[in-house]
């Protein structure tokens, strides 16, 4: 909202003294960056002008898992990465299922996904080694390993998995199959993840199945460290295991329709509904986090489901700012496990996050025409609706300014506004040199990961690239070091939200939105709303043949 005051003195600053820096912060660290993650409850300064802005060239989306892997071994062992480090030991262990297989005479063309009794795959002890190499490499990788179709055919699977027939939501889920121990859920994980790449709704059956016996709690999962092809696994390892496929199914089956029909069960089923396999994310995705605390991954498919407002029900500018709270807390245990792809992904994502106002600082005039920028607390509403006092977080030009925002914060709580509520003349700000502090850092990591081809990877799953690319440029070229730039759109763009947009003014979501003439990037659900929205708009409304 134009430059900042040059003139400090009379600047006057009115932190919370009850609201103390979010996230977990490594003793002694300093970076600007854990800076920014864990002081989100206060209002920025300015940072370093001079900071370049790193923008490297967008990665190849063709790509493939096996054709990775050559890159990958490419890089020195010293010079490896703890990503790559553990790309290398996921590698090696397809490579010691594909000697199992080989040393038992499985991999015939001839017997391709041959089907076999439960009972008589879990006496075979090479067999169960095999399968907890396949849930060990698939954890250790993220997911993100490449294996060659001849190694996920090269072993029979447990017939018993075809007859799990009924796919049911997970809070009304039952077990359909019976007398299973522990070395079976072994079996049977390694099935789901083997089904993977080709049946996404038959291993979300399998997952559920799996589900259903380790909730009833009749498992023995200390039998495991009495195998010698299971010792080392534990309920811990499996349980988040178990959790990181039904995540990565469900979202499938969530963003791709056409996956939800499998052979002959109905394609329209209570399981498939886009809501109950948003709440099975929710549900995996905490688990995640339960099992494996110091793990990003939960925090990560937990902002997902925050990002799908048209079914969870949250308004986009709230989703924003507690998706970019869940961002931070992944950014901020990705740096303590030293996950470059994390790192890379949560960064972007957190950036994309400020650029639709998830760090909700509002600035206006009050009535003496003094400057004022309030950190508005959007994410817990229920404070507001209990009529209890929050505490305030504002910066103003003047000490009257000051008297009269917090006069103004005072009435809107006693009135119990909803925070995400703009009244006229005020303007959601985005601090340019937060959201370029952030986005260089990721790109470091991503840089790191492209040297051996996965950059690939960090492009595809964060939806925020291009709008802080976009947003980064522009405020590069247009803007002074010092100054704020209005939010181009509050609350999400509702890109992964099937194709409903928020009103640029009133916030109403629909399908069928006015689009501005001049930018066509603004959308209007009327008319109305347009002519109320230009005093904000039409400082940020650039002619498209103009950028």
């Amino acid at each position: 909202m134009g430059r900042k005051n040059k003139r400090k003195t009379n600047r006057v600053e009115v932190q919370a003294r009850n609201c103390p820096p979010l996230g977990r912060p490594q003793a002694g660290s300093s970076s600007p960056v854990r800076r920014i993650l864990t002081q989100r409850g206060e209002i920025s300064k300015p940072g370093p002008a001079e900071e370049p802005l790193l923008l490297p060239e967008k990665p190849d989306m063709v790509r493939h898992g096996t054709a990775l892997r050559p890159r990958l071994f490419e890089v020195p062992a010293k010079e490896r990465t703890v990503m790559a480090t553990r790309l290398v030991r996921a590698y090696d262990m397809i490579d010691e299922i594909e000697k199992l297989q080989e040393a038992r005479q499985v991999r015939d063309p001839e017997r391709h996904c041959e089907r076999r009794d439960i009972g008589e795959l879990a006496s075979d002890g090479t067999y169960v080694q095999e399968c907890a190499l396949w849930i060990r490499a698939y954890v250790s990788s993220d997911f993100r390993v490449g294996v060659s179709a001849g190694a996920l055919d090269g072993s029979p699977l447990p017939s018993c998995w075809t007859h799990i027939t009924s796919l049911r939501p997970l809070e009304e889920n039952k077990p359909q199959l019976m007398n299973m121990d522990v070395v079976c859920f072994v079996i049977l994980l390694a099935t789901a993840i083997r089904l993977m790449p080709r049946q996404e709704r038959g291993s979300l059956h399998v997952v559920h199945e799996l589900h259903a016996h380790a909730k009833g709690g009749w498992l023995d999962f200390d039998e495991l460290n009495r195998h010698g092809e299971t010792k080392g696994l534990d309920e811990a390892f499996l349980r988040f295991a178990l959790a990181s496929v039904g995540v990565k199914q469900s979202r499938t089956l969530y963003r791709r329709s056409v996956c939800r029909s499998i052979l002959l069960v109905p394609f329209s089923t209570p399981a498939t509904k886009s809501k109950t396999l948003l709440r099975s994310i929710e549900t995996f995705a905490e688990e995640q986090r339960r099992y494996m605390p110091s793990s990003p991954v939960g925090h990560w498919n937990l902002s997902y489901v925050t990002s799908q407002v048209k079914h969870n029900g949250l308004d986009p500018w709230r989703a924003a700012a507690i998706f970019l709270d869940q961002m931070a807390e992944c950014w901020l245990l990705a740096d303590a496990a030293d996950d470059d792809f994390y790192r890379a992904v949560s960064g972007v994502e957190f950036a994309m996050a400020m650029v639709h106002g998830g760090k909700p600082l509002v600035a206006y005039r009050s009535p003496s025409r003094g400057q004022v920028q309030i950190l508005r607390d959007i994410v817990d509403d229920s404070q507001v609706v209990l009529g209890k006092v929050i505490p305030l977080v504002l910066s103003a030009e003047t000490p009257k300014a000051a008297r009269e925002a917090t006069a103004k914060e005072v009435r809107r709580q006693s009135e119990r506004v909803p925070p995400t509520k703009l009244e006229e003349g005020e303007t959601v700000i985005v601090p340019p040199w937060d959201v370029k502090c952030i986005w260089n850092n990721a790109m470091e990591a991503f840089m790191r990961l492209d040297r051996f081809g996965h950059g690939g990877f960090v492009y595809a799953e964060s939806a925020g690239w291009d709008i802080v690319e976009e947003f980064l440029i522009y405020a590069r070229d247009n803007l002074a070091p010092m100054q704020y730039y209005p939010c181009p759109q509050v609350g999400f763009a509702l890109i992964r939200d099937k194709g409903s947009w928020p009103c640029e003014f009133c916030g109403t979501v629909e399908s069928d939105l006015k689009v501005c003439s001049v930018c066509k990037r603004a959308q209007y659900c009327s008319r109305e709303c347009q002519t109320k929205a230009w005093k904000t708009h039409r400082r940020v409304c650039i002619p498209v043949q103009a950028k």
